[in-house]
């Protein structure tokens, strides 16, 4: 595989990425260090992932909306990884935790087998048999780039899709998950509506999201584990969520999820 940057560009674009992560401050650009293809993009991810050292939970799948791939001038769908300690089950992120955090709502597909590199494209059929279980959910999409409209959708896949943290509602067994493309989502802050979307919204079925992921893993020889989390993408847009401010994702006959974002 042919990529546009050096080993030595690619570590250094990890490192600044992984400082301004381990440090909630942001970045410029990449400077010289910058990816121009998909393919260098995922390297540099690669990369910061592993200076970082931290252990990954999951996974998000960004720009799955037509909205979102418009907001990042995205030609599709991208994938970024989730850290260990960014779930907030306490319902809670403290104001300092994060540089400028915006909220999205979602799906959470939590994996109970799994999805390994094969063959045969994986499918709506075999990714479901994987999932144990569908949550409400609600990214916290926090970027490392004081530019995050304008950087670029490539930098943005070096920095694991900005993805910030995830919040995730009650898990419903997969049994009694209801057609997820038929879901109508409720962005509420404060009491205000700030976004409302169907699932449909998601590549015209969250389940597409999933599938588009394992097999963008395949191709990269990664498997998704049990126990991981898969964020869908958006089906309400991006909304800020200020200081002392409450988010809730509504999610119909699925269930809803909060976030309180403190001083």
């Amino acid at each position: 595989m042919s990529l546009s940057l050096t080993t030595a560009q690619i570590d250094l674009a990890a490192a600044q990425l992984a400082e301004a992560r381990r440090s909630v401050t942001t970045l410029e650009s990449l400077g010289k260090a910058t990816p121009t293809d998909p393919q260098t993009a995922e390297a540099i991810s690669d990369a910061h992932a592993a200076q970082l050292g931290w252990e990954v939970i999951g996974w998000k799948v960004g720009c799955t909306s037509e909205l979102a791939m418009q907001i990042l001038n995205s030609p599709g769908p991208f994938a970024g990884r989730i850290f260990d300690g960014t779930s907030y089950g306490s319902r809670q992120v403290a104001a300092a935790a994060m540089v400028r955090p915006q909220i999205e709502c979602e799906f959470a597909f939590i994996l109970g087998d799994d999805i390994a590199p094969g063959s045969a494209p994986h499918t709506v059929d075999t990714v479901r048999s994987a999932t144990a279980a569908v949550a409400p959910a609600i990214e916290l999409v926090d970027t490392r780039f004081s530019d995050f409209t304008g950087i670029g959708y490539l930098s943005i896949v070096a920095d694991h899709g900005a993805n910030g943290g995830v919040v995730l509602g009650e898990p419903v067994p997969i049994e009694d998950v209801p057609e997820l493309r038929s879901v109508e989502v409720t962005c509420v802050i404060d009491d205000i509506e700030a976004g409302r979307g169907p699932g449909a919204a998601i590549l015209d079925d969250p389940w597409n999201a999933l599938v588009w992921l394992a097999n963008h893993l395949s191709g990269r020889g990664i498997t998704l584990r049990a126990g991981e989390i898969v964020m869908s993408g958006t089906c309400t847009g991006i909304a800020d969520i200020p200081v002392g401010s409450t988010a809730t994702a509504n999610h119909a006959g699925l269930g809803s999820v909060s976030i309180t974002r403190t001083p």
